[in-house]
């Protein structure tokens, strides 16, 4: 039986949506949470997507489906291991937050097959777009990011803290090579999962969530006249 859930309740979770950025200098105590993370990735696979995957990406490794997006899970042993991997000088907070999070989701979108006028022949790969820039890809981007917000969304329900990160370091080659994350796709966010508070640990928000306009300043009702006779 479906539980029912009114609309208030589902805007209330949408306004307690926060950033919380959790780091510790220490590894916090392991805690285990792959029920809860494979609870918030399966809702999270229900965001809306206008089109399958390039036909590349259903056939280039075991993660097969038709899906735009792909979801790679770390859990607390494994990001405390790979703060150890991370090299200091270019990581940022990301070394303190790996050591605090119970769990890590690198979460990538998968670009459509670069065309010949996006890649042309003889320019270094270096030099070239990272993706074309086309409405499907941007379809892919949209989906991946409104899956990326569902996952947020239930985490937030579950009294889960949590931090979408735009990557930084963990978008870097090597990271993806370690993680056995093909070089084909593209991270969109690395969400970082946390705890209840711990002595060790401090958490900070969100600079801009006080600074939030109200909509009235982003959205404005379109009156079309009627057609003439």
């Amino acid at each position: 039986m479906n539980e029912s859930i009114s609309a208030t309740a589902i805007e209330q979770t949408i306004c307690d949506r926060a950033t919380v950025k959790v780091m510790s200098e220490t590894d916090l105590p392991v805690r285990e949470v792959r029920a809860e993370v494979e609870r918030l990735i399966a809702a999270a696979g229900w965001a809306p997507f206008h089109r399958p995957c390039d036909a590349i990406h259903q056939s280039s490794n075991e993660l097969s489906a038709i899906e735009p997006w792909r979801m790679y899970a770390l859990d607390a042993c494994a990001c405390r291991r790979l703060r150890q991997r991370l090299p200091p000088e270019n990581a940022g907070k990301l070394p303190t937050m790996l050591s605090a999070a119970d769990a890590l989701i690198q979460v990538t979108w998968l670009p459509n097959r670069a065309s010949e006028v996006a890649r042309p022949s003889g320019i270094p790969q270096a030099n070239s777009p990272l993706f074309d820039a086309t409405i499907e890809n941007m379809e892919h981007i949209a989906a991946t990011a409104a899956a990326i917000q569902n996952l947020l969304l239930v985490a937030t329900s579950m009294g889960i803290r949590n931090y979408w990160s735009s990557g930084g370091a963990l978008r870097e080659p090597q990271v993806f090579h370690w993680l056995n994350i093909p070089a084909d796709q593209i991270l969109l966010g690395s969400v970082f999962l946390f705890g209840p508070p711990h002595d060790s640990a401090v958490a900070v928000g969100s600079k801009l969530r006080e600074k939030r306009s109200k909509h009235k300043l982003w959205m404005r009702w379109i009156e079309l006249p009627p057609d003439s006779p």
